[in-house]
């Protein structure tokens, strides 16, 4: 019988118990220093030379600051149980607690790469973990720590009658635990921290011996790797340079450095990386004095326009007219319930004023529409384009003008802001439309 969670995702979290929270004061502080909070929850392979606070000294040295606590019994699994974090009332009690920006979850070592506790077991267990975090903590990443295969490989057995193949080494083994924490991961978009492939890279490129004696669990240098690995993911920044050595050589903390931000930062796509964020992008185009926007963003359900001028506008693709002539540069924001990204665009010169354009083009007027939506202009018998806004500046129409004519389709009502432009288009005459 396998005694671990089925595929249910919701269970009480249990609050209220009182954790001791770790953290190193931060000084030398950088221009912009950033300030996060992390959960570790995992067994040895997380405690062992003390992982939380290489990360934290890491940050610390960078002028960052990492507030943190973990609970990491030896042999823990995150859904076998006795020994699992999804029932653990202590693991439950911290997840429940205020304001952590990550919750790392670290599964025991050899059951990722034993299909049948991997789909029994840890994949179920970490949607429940998820759920926990994200009822506790709706902005909160879940962050899986992908571990490292034994040195030799070799067949692999957690409990009797549970075991792997027989892996032929590390690199056999390192592809099984691999796949098994991507497909957990995509399956609760829930991001990565690559320690067990940089591991891949520095054994297979230099030979460097990251195991103990035990061929199992890391020396200082694979904790330090998993340090560096962990402080790229959880800040967005590179570890190479950062002065903390851990009490290793320097050549030797300088290519663990590199290697943490290659696998991190090259591969970024592959760890679910910032797949949470909203991206913020738009293409702008000015005629004269008005400027019509292009909203591209993904991943957002606000927005916030800059116009350079004094002037904001929340609508996703607003059109704003300028005061004067002028250099200005339109910025957007995007966000989701949780992040923003922004963006600035570039930048945009008004080269004639509204009200020189004013005391040009008064004597365009619009006509109608009628019943039918057709509509015309006096004194202008050119072709063109009319734009219709709302009078918030949301575009509600782009329709085309020959001979002085258009037709509306019958598609607007209320008060609109038009706009006439030329087949150049450039500004040709505004007004309001009332029907």
């Amino acid at each position: 019988m396998i005694v671990c969670f089925r595929f249910w995702r919701r269970i009480l979290i249990t609050s209220g118990l009182i954790f001791l929270l770790l953290f190193m004061a931060c000084g030398n502080l950088s221009a912009q220093p950033l300030r996060r909070k992390a959960l570790f929850l995992g067994n040895s392979y997380t405690s062992v030379n003390n992982l939380p606070a290489l990360v934290a000294a890491l940050a610390h040295y960078s002028g960052d600051s990492l507030y943190f606590d973990s609970y990491t019994p030896g042999g823990y699994t995150l859904g076998w149980r006795p020994t699992a974090h999804a029932a653990d009332t202590t693991s439950l009690g911290r997840i429940a607690q205020p304001g952590w920006d990550f919750v790392i979850l670290q599964e025991q070592s050899q059951t990722p790469a034993i299909p049948i506790l991997r789909d029994s077991c840890m994949i179920p267990a970490s949607g429940i973990l998820y759920d926990s975090v994200k009822s506790a903590n709706p902005c909160s990443r879940v962050l899986l720590y992908l571990t490292w295969g034994r040195r030799f490989g070799g067949i692999q057995c957690f409990v009797p009658n549970y075991c792997s193949q027989n892996f032929t080494g590390f690199n056999q083994m390192q592809d099984s635990l691999t796949r098994a924490y991507r497909m957990d991961a995509d399956s609760l978009s829930a991001w990565i921290a690559p320690v067990g492939e940089s591991w891949r890279l520095v054994i297979n490129s230099t030979g460097m011996v990251l195991h103990d004696a035990d061929d199992s669990h890391p020396n200082l240098k694979g904790s330090y790797l998993a340090a560096c690995v962990f402080y790229d993911v959880i800040f967005g920044k590179a570890s190479h340079g950062n002065p903390f050595l851990a009490g290793l050589a320097p050549d030797t903390a300088t290519l663990l450095q590199q290697a943490a931000d290659s696998v991190t930062f090259g591969y970024a796509a592959q760890w679910n990386l910032n797949n949470d964020l909203p991206h913020a992008a738009f293409s702008a185009t000015v005629s004269t004095d008005t400027l019509f926007t292009q909203n591209q963003s993904t991943g957002a359900g606000s927005w916030l326009w800059d116009f350079g001028d004094g002037q904001t506008s929340a609508w996703f693709s607003p059109m704003h007219v300028y005061p004067a002539c002028g250099t200005y540069n339109v910025k957007l924001k995007a966000c989701n319930s949780c992040f923003c990204d922004s963006v600035t665009g570039q930048e945009v010169i008004v080269t004639v004023g509204i009200k020189k354009i004013r005391q040009e083009v008064n004597p365009i007027q619009l006509m109608g529409p009628d019943d039918s939506g057709y509509a015309w202009f006096r004194n202008f018998q050119g072709n063109g384009s009319l734009f219709l806004y709302s009078v918030t500046g949301e575009i509600a129409g782009i329709f085309p003008v020959l001979s002085g004519q258009t037709h509306l389709s019958g598609k607007v009502k209320g008060i609109h802001l038009w706009l006439l432009t030329g087949q150049d288009s450039k500004s040709i005459a505004r007004g309001k439309l009332v029907r």
